[in-house]
Formats: structure tokens, sequence, C-alpha cells
């Protein structure tokens, strides 16, 4: 099986092709120019290994949560790419992925959603596959949800932020915390690949995560908000 996985939700662009039991990655810090390069190294990807998309099973994307524009670029090539070689285009929870690619059974996974606010998943494995998520939102530093039991793993891009506000509302119930680097592209294929049916243009969960009811803030805010921090 074939999957190429995309994920342009941070200021990284990641880049994934999994070919059976192989997987190969790209990982670049883009900023600002995810638009311009993700388009070219998909295909620099795929030509190393003698494909194009039309010798994929699938492509599986990050749609969320995570940068606004970043979640848009990423949705728009899988659509694009996915439909002209007439295949599979499948969506995947970022938060969801970076539990997966914690390898733990009790993670908390936080992405920060910047505005002062964190993005939250809190998830149990059971056997091979998570649940459902327990929490799943975005939440002021010092609004945090509180979670049962003890055990968990905290990994995700808020710790660089809000490590002390996490640890202090957490405390004990954390065991572990990984703070990067944060490369998803492969879970977020082992993700996808158990929605892969036949090989024929669907999307599947793929629309995108932004939690947020608001996803953009206007120049005023911004000016307010930075007025204030």
């Amino acid at each position: 099986m074939k999957i190429l996985s995309l994920d342009t939700s941070t200021e990284y662009m990641s880049l994934g092709l999994k070919i059976d039991e192989d997987f190969y990655s790209v990982n670049i810090k883009a900023g600002q120019s995810h638009s311009e390069i993700v388009l070219p190294e998909i295909k620099k990807l795929l030509s190393e290994h003698q494909l194009t998309t039309k010798d994929l099973d699938a492509i599986a994307f990050g749609r969320g949560p995570g940068s606004f524009t970043g979640i848009r670029i990423a949705c728009g090539i899988a659509y694009g790419l996915g439909y002209g070689a007439s295949i599979p285009v499948i969506g995947v929870n970022n938060l969801l992925a970076l539990a997966d690619s914690s390898g733990k059974n009790k993670v908390i996974s936080s992405i920060d959603a910047r505005m002062g606010e964190i993005y939250l998943g809190v998830y149990i494995k059971d056997s091979e596959t998570f649940s459902n998520p327990i929490v799943e939102g975005v939440y002021k530093p010092h609004e945090l949800p509180q979670i049962i039991e003890s055990g968990w793993t905290l990994i995700g891009n808020a710790i660089e932020t809000y490590e002390k506000e996490m640890k202090d509302h957490f405390g004990q119930q954390i065991d572990d915390l990984i703070d990067g680097p944060y490369e998803v592209v492969e879970s977020i294929s082992k993700l996808a690949k158990s929605f892969i049916k036949n090989k024929a243009f669907e999307l599947i969960n793929a629309e995108p995560v932004y939690l947020r009811n608001k996803v953009a803030f206007t120049i005023e805010e911004r000016k307010a908000f930075n007025a204030i921090h």
C-alpha cells in the first residue's frame, strides 16, 4: 500500500510517503512559505521513488487544529491531488496524530493555538486504537479541563509556551513529557490506513478541524490582544 501524507498545520511542512512497510519523510521549517514549497516537495518525494500520484492508494493530511492558513493549504493540496488521481483523500485530526506519535497509551495532546490559547485533546488507547476523545477543545492556560487518573503523557508544541501552566494544572497526573520534535505524518498515514476501502476518489473526514468558533482575528483584535500582553 502506498500513502502520501502531508501536514502544514504548524510552521513546519511535513511530508510522508508510506510504501508497504517502509516510510520516508521530509520535514522543512517553512514559516509562511508552505504554499510555495509543498507541491514541488511532493513532486520531488514521489520522483525519488519513481512514483506519480496515480500510483498511490490514498492521500492523507493533517486537518487541524492548527494554523488556519496551513490547514486550508493541506486541504486544498490533498483535495486537488486526490481528485486528479481519483484516489481517496483522508483527513486526520492533528491532536489524535500527536497522541499516536507518542507511542503511549494515555496521552494529553497540546497544540499552541496562539492568541493565548491551547488546543487540547485527551485520548486513551484500547488495544490498537484510540478511544473517542475524552477531552477535545480550545482552552485558556488557566482554564484547562480536569481529567481523572494518572499516568498521562503530555506532548505537543504548546509545551514550549505553556509548560509551567500545564504542569501546575495536571501536576502528578503527568508521568512523561515529550517536548519535541513533533513530526506526525507517519501517524497520519497509519491512522488513515483503516479508511481505505478501494482506490476511488472519495473524501473521508476531510473537513478541516478548527475547534475555535472564530478561526480568524481582525487586525484590530490582534492589536488589542498584543496591547495587553
